[in-house]
């Protein structure tokens, strides 16, 4: 059975929160279902939890091509700033990161906010698998109508990593924008034309 290791910055976290802070979440939080102190393995909820909004520390940029042909970069969104060492193992500390408030956050600490949407994202890890792709996503569907049947799909079908309940209880500042360029354009950046 893993620890949970919630130091920030060292070299072997691998967590945000603490098993006590997640309770204390939970307290103010509606039920879940089942509840957090349900939990079998609260440990493996939360370090995956932890793993998954790592993810957001690297911009994963891939060639798409749309129905009409055209091909193109579609680069996703990551957390902003910088690690705050070269040798703690998770995504934050970083520096260069702001509160709501437009405060700097210290490059010793992990945000409360962040704490709590690694817990809010364990209870819906536990609760069902919510990074599994979403069918209504990965089909694109964007609109139904019901009276002579019309089913509307999306062009560009990219799955969600977080759910946006959890995505919400971050500031936006934290994220960079998802990038779309053209693939001519792009090649123009790599040749130097």
């Amino acid at each position: 059975m893993s620890v949970i290791i919630a130091t920030p910055g060292a070299a072997d976290a691998n967590s945000y929160a603490t098993l006590l802070e997640a309770a204390g979440y939970f307290t103010d939080r509606l039920p879940l279902v089942p509840p957090w102190s349900a939990v079998a393995d609260q440990t493996a909820a939360l370090i995956m939890a932890t793993r998954v909004l790592d993810l957001m520390s690297i911009a994963r940029r891939t060639l798409r091509i749309s129905k009409d042909g055209t091909k193109y970069f579609y680069t996703s969104r990551s957390w902003t700033g910088a690690p705050a060492t070269t040798t703690q193992a998770l995504a934050w500390p970083r520096t260069g990161m702001y509160d709501l408030n437009g405060n700097l956050i210290a490059s010793t600490v992990i945000p409360q906010m962040l704490k709590n949407a690694e817990c809010e994202l364990a209870g819906q890890l536990n609760a069902a698998d919510t990074t599994l792709d979403n069918a209504i996503i990965v089909g694109g569907i964007t609109s139904v109508k019901a009276g002579s049947v019309a089913v509307t799909f999306k062009e560009d079908i990219a799955a969600q990593v977080l759910p946006m309940t959890v995505m919400n209880l971050m500031p936006a500042s934290w994220f960079s924008d998802e990038v779309i360029t053209s693939a001519i354009s792009a090649l123009f950046d790599v040749v130097g034309l």
